[in-house]
């Protein structure tokens, strides 16, 4: 609920970052080609209305899946610059799907969510795999938002494309 209520408040809002970033904010905005997140969440709700804040940034081009299995047919079928995902789901939680994802796209940066906590030696094992972050549920938008940016950014310098 209390990322529901941040996007009502985003919607209302026409700069969601007033700080020292913000020219950085401007000058991801100029972006022409728009950056690919997969977001995989149980919950319709928030998978929803994640997809919806992340393109009403303009910056990004969002696909939703409901379980990993769903993610992992749509990584094999197609290519992605971010992989956003719930950490506890039903049947493959999201290290499970981290751990598959890594066997179809090694490079692919991640995002974990989760609303209570991650199991001991989880985020050593997944930092040691690449480009992967952590946020705790429910989160800032303007936060993820910064994450999102940085995750796709460090991947961009990481592997030497553009």
């Amino acid at each position: 609920m209390h990322l529901f209520r941040c996007f009502l408040i985003y919607l209302g809002e026409k700069h969601i970052i007033n700080n020292p970033l913000q020219n950085n904010w401007n000058d991801i905005k100029k972006t022409e080609n728009k950056k690919r997140i997969l977001v995989v969440d149980d919950e319709d709700l928030f998978r929803d209305t994640l997809k919806h804040l992340l393109e009403d940034t303009k910056l990004y081009s969002v696909q939703t899946a409901q379980d990993g299995e769903t993610a992992i047919n749509l990584l094999k079928q197609q290519s992605f610059d971010l992989l956003v995902t719930d950490y506890n789901m039903p049947e493959m939680n999201g290290f499970e799907l981290f751990k598959r994802c890594r066997t179809v796209r090694s490079n692919l940066p991640v995002i974990f969510m989760t609303g209570e906590s991650f199991y001991d030696g989880m985020i050593e094992e997944a930092n040691s795999q690449g480009n992967v972050n952590f946020i705790y549920k429910p989160f800032d938008v303007e936060c993820l938002i910064k994450i999102v940016d940085l995750s796709i950014r460090l991947n961009t310098i990481r592997i030497g494309k553009d």
